[in-house]
């Protein structure tokens, strides 16, 4: 078995032990009223992120209430104080904004409400607002795209040196920030002679990573020799704009994340050289039995991490395992 599998195994293992916040009533969870807040029906991950969370839920006989809002959190916000007068056993909240989400993190703990933040982590210094975060290290997801730009340029004999750029997701999500923040570590560590010379937002949508990704290409220009984006999605927007521009999109250092279906067959045909796995159907169940312990009134880990694998061609199969296809 390998690195990633086990530490997967040992990540499941591990809601069982550690840590749950005092004060706060535990229903048990068969026949409880929780309520999921999430961002997105629209995009391929959130969709199956969603519908694991639900699997899971629903074998555990929770009574379920899905409140959704499209990354609006002025909308997110209005859902939460809905939640609360609802007064549910808990609440699963993946933030659309990890910054203006603080106020109703704040109304649920006074609330006296268990709450389990996925896949999205606020700023640490607010965790006691919250009993476990599940869902992926975005440090650690940049860090690994890191590793794989690095291994990119070996491969295509760039050496250690050469412009790149960023495609990011939304301003003021905790992947925009954290997984730049995690490349840029890297790099900076191992291989200084990589620059990032220009950073867009693509917001997690094709069409405008094919914008961002245009802009980017003229600033850059020629000397370009790799990409970063932060979803496979967004990199289908800049393999399309590196086209419109007339470069070959298979000579970059293409590198992407989520292992979405995109990225999968953009890896399969050599357009993309590779992704970092992050599986929404992994991040959906850990949210699920997280909220189903500490219901039942398991002691839960604070934070329970997904892995983040780098993907490449020759182990894509990992991939499609992953997200269930």
């Amino acid at each position: 078995m390998n690195t990633a599998k086990l530490t997967k195994l040992a990540l499941m293992a591990s809601v069982f032990t550690g840590l749950a916040m005092p004060g706060m009533a535990f229903a048990g969870a068969k026949g409880s009223k929780v309520i999921l807040l999430t961002v997105s029906e629209e995009c391929e991950y959130c969709a199956l992120h969603q519908r694991a969370f639900k699997e899971v839920a629903s074998a555990a006989g929770i009574d379920l209430d899905v409140k959704i809002t499209n990354f609006d959190a002025a909308e997110q916000a209005s859902q939460v104080d809905q939640a609360l007068a609802q007064n549910p056993a808990a609440i699963v909240l993946w933030p659309a904004d990890a910054s203006a989400i603080v106020p109703s993190l704040r109304k649920i703990n006074q609330a006296g409400i268990p709450l389990v933040i996925t896949n999205s982590k606020p700023d640490d210094k607010y965790a006691d607002y919250w009993n476990v975060f599940t869902g992926p290290s975005d440090i650690g997801n940049g860090q690994s795209a890191g590793e794989a730009m690095i291994k990119g340029f070996a491969e295509k004999k760039f050496g250690t040196e050469g412009k790149i750029f960023i495609v990011e997701g939304v301003p003021g999500t905790p992947p925009q920030i954290a997984r730049s923040k995690g490349l840029e570590e890297v790099l900076a560590e191992k291989a200084k002679g990589i620059v990032v010379a220009g950073k867009q937002n693509g917001n997690w949508d094709q069409t405008k990573a094919t914008d961002a990704a245009a802009a980017l290409f003229t600033q850059v220009g020629p000397e370009v020799k790799g990409v970063y984006a932060q979803a496979d999605n967004m990199m289908s927007g800049v393999i399309v704009a590196a086209k419109r521009a007339g470069i070959d999109p298979a000579s970059l250092v293409l590198v992407g994340s989520n292992c979405s279906i995109e990225g999968v067959n953009q890896i399969k045909d050599g357009t993309q050289y590779a992704t970092v796995l992050q599986s929404p159907i992994d991040d959906g169940k850990y949210a699920a039995k997280a909220v189903i312990d500490l219901l039942d009134g398991k002691k839960v880990e604070k934070e329970i991490f997904l892995p983040h694998e780098i993907i490449t061609k020759a182990n894509i199969s990992d991939c499609d395992a992953a997200i269930g296809r």
